[in-house]
């Protein structure tokens, strides 16, 4: 079972994660996210969808907490959220 969807763009720029492995790595991510992120595909895969590495200084910690709850709950949720590229 594949599931954990992020979008930045509907449709174009996402990651897919292992929602039967603990911390949900990613298992897929799209073109678009990897050049959007600026990550390159190998720094993406493995880690966890909930994408912590993206995180930075203006990331709400209370935004952190409800993807952490969503992911664990295995429920949806929309959000907007500060993520930051890698350059």
């Amino acid at each position: 079972m594949l599931c954990c969807f992020l979008h930045f763009v509907p449709d174009s720029n996402f990651v897919l994660g292992n929602a039967q492995v603990n911390g949900y790595p990613i298992v897929y991510c799209s073109d678009g996210f990897v050049e959007l992120s600026g990550f390159s595909r190998a720094q993406i895969m493995q880690k966890g969808c909930a994408c912590r590495f993206l995180y930075g200084p203006e990331t709400k910690d209370e935004h952190k907490s409800m993807i952490e709850t969503s992911l664990d709950g295995k429920s949806e949720l929309k959000l907007e959220v500060i993520f930051y590229k890698k350059n």
